[in-house]
């Protein structure tokens, strides 16, 4: 019971958005498919096409005609990805975070065994990870009542069942991985290790070379059923594959958690023997705050940028063998013309798959700043940093200017990465709008930082569960809005619709001044919060 109140905010949160995302795909497919038979066939004929050239993203579809299989493919198919972040944040908190907390002496202290303890973690996600499964089974029952079709319970126990194993798999990897690496570095090292694994699989369907390690690949195993659209397969063999990959993951970071003392890690490289000294450095650029807090992070900041140019990599490759069929087909005109704008189609191309996966990262890569600030808060290093004295002002201020800087060490090195690939692919694309829709990634950044600090200097332990929620719901206004046709100030709500499209169509003035005032209002607001607040309360 206590390790499931320890995360009772994120099975709450991730719940909401899995119902959220389930509802509004369903209701969203009764908008667009049509009402007749030979309305949806067409619909899911072109869908179908269309789906199979973005296999790189969401697996592959069946009955794209049905609500259910079109539930499967855009909202089970995101929750996958959802799920495993889930997984990575909570296993990454629960073997890291609580231990430089004193939590995990608190529980061991009281004749708790470390095997015990990781069973007990291991156990509530997966209850947890269950309850959310089954919330997004009810918003697409929800949906389909809505839409004056009839249901049935089997097919929704079996999607939530697949998707509670594989969110457990990646639990259990992800809790192996954090009791090999360092603390700092648990969660980012995990975070690669699925990233990995889910290229290595989606990536099969064009390069035939990773098909033989795919088998490695959790992900591989959760597309192979697809129980919700009508006669979708449900594999029991790929599903007990990854239960017993949760379970087993699980034994080995126990018995590693064993081995091993506690604040560090499983695996020590040797470090190298320097002369004793207590005396601050000399060096005037220490000085800097922000070259402080940028030095703090180098690790994860190469790591991120070095993840997120692989990324540019991968899409801007595949951007011609992608796009040129699809403009084959006179059928898909209509959908194409729904995310493409503008004349130049390779760069408007680019804008809907690479920038709107960078947007992801970079929303990501605040997420998982605020987490590190609500964490100083609670783990004492917010006491020691003001007792040095520096006043709380400078706190956040510092924290925006260090965001801002490692957003655009991210940001920039990406799009570096895709300016020389397409010139070597041949993809003309305008270097100043690309260098503009590189740059507006940092404020996009701190839009999500900004709501962050806010949040963490009002309540640091939900801040993570509610930013999240957040940005989940952002993403949501952006893609369902036009398809619902929400009011103009209802998808502005949404800080990947203000960030628009500006590799196509340019910087959007408006988007811009309103982010740069929520920008300036949230770090503000945080600035006033923390001042009223009491440090760890």
């Amino acid at each position: 019971m206590f390790a499931v109140r320890m995360g009772r905010w994120g099975i709450a949160g991730f719940s909401l958005l899995a119902f959220a995302s389930s509802l509004l795909q369903s209701t969203g497919f009764y908008a667009i498919a049509g009402h007749t038979h030979a309305e949806r066939a067409a619909f899911g004929r072109s869908m179908s096409v269309l789906a199979t050239q973005f296999s790189v993203i969401l697996p592959p579809p069946t009955r794209l005609d049905t609500a259910g299989g079109y539930v499967q493919w855009r909202s089970y198919g995101g929750l996958a990805i959802v799920f495993a972040v889930w997984a990575l944040v909570a296993a990454g908190g629960a073997a890291r975070g609580d231990e430089e907390h004193g939590l995990v002496e608190a529980v061991l202290a009281s004749s708790t065994s470390r095997m015990e303890m990781v069973a007990t973690r291991v156990a509530a996600f997966a209850a947890g990870s269950f309850v959310a499964a089954l919330a997004a089974g009810v918003g697409f029952i929800v949906g389909v009542q809505a839409g004056g079709e009839s249901w049935t319970v089997r097919p929704v126990l079996e999607a939530s069942v697949v998707l509670c194993a594989f969110a457990v798999a990646c639990y259990a990897l992800s809790l192996f991985i954090a009791q090999l690496t360092a603390a700092r570095t648990a969660v980012a090292t995990a975070g690669a290790v699925l990233l990995v694994l889910f290229f290595i699989n989606s990536l099969s369907q064009a390069y035939t070379s990773l098909s033989t390690w795919r088998w490695l690949s959790p992900f591989r195993y959760y597309e192979l059923s697809q129980p919700l659209p009508p006669g979708g397969p449900f594999d029991v063999r790929a599903t007990l594959i990854l239960f017993f990959a949760g379970v087993a993951l699980g034994l080995a970071a126990a018995v590693a958690f064993a081995f091993r003392d506690l604040g560090s890690p499983l695996i020590r490289f040797p470090a190298r023997l320097r002369p004793t000294s207590y005396d601050a450095s000399a060096a005037p650029v220490w000085r800097l705050a922000v070259v402080r807090g940028l030095y703090d992070r180098r690790l994860g900041l190469v790591v991120w940028a070095l993840g997120a140019s692989w990324i540019a990599v991968v899409l801007v490759g595949l951007t011609k063998s992608i796009l040129e069929p699809l403009l084959s087909i006179r059928a898909l005109t209509p959908y194409l013309l729904q995310f493409l704008h503008g004349t130049d189609l390779y760069s408007s191309f680019l804008g809907a798959t690479w920038l709107g996966v960078a947007e992801l990262l970079l929303a990501a890569f605040a997420i998982a700043s605020v987490a590190r600030w609500s964490a100083e808060d609670s783990d004492g290093r917010l006491e020691l940093i003001l007792a040095n004295p520096y006043s709380r002002p400078a706190v956040v201020v510092e924290r925006a200017l260090v965001l801002a800087f490692g957003a655009l060490f991210v940001a920039g090195l990406s799009g570096l990465v895709v300016a020389y690939v397409a010139h070597a692919d041949g993809i003309l694309v305008d270097q100043g709008r690309l260098a503009a829709a590189t740059l507006l990634l940092v404020p996009l950044a701190l839009v999500f930082g900004a709501a962050g600090a806010l949040i963490a200097s009002w309540s640091p332990r939900a801040t993570v569960g509610l930013l999240g929620g957040f940005a989940f719901a952002s993403y949501l206004m952006q893609q369902l809005g036009p398809i619902f046709n929400w009011p103009a100030w209802v998808q502005d709500l949404s800080a990947f619709k203000l960030y628009g499209t500006p590799l196509s169509g340019g910087i959007d003035p408006g988007g811009l001044a309103i982010m740069v005032v929520i920008i300036l209002a949230g770090f503000g607001g945080a600035i006033l919060a923390i001042e009223r607040r009491d440090v760890g309360a």
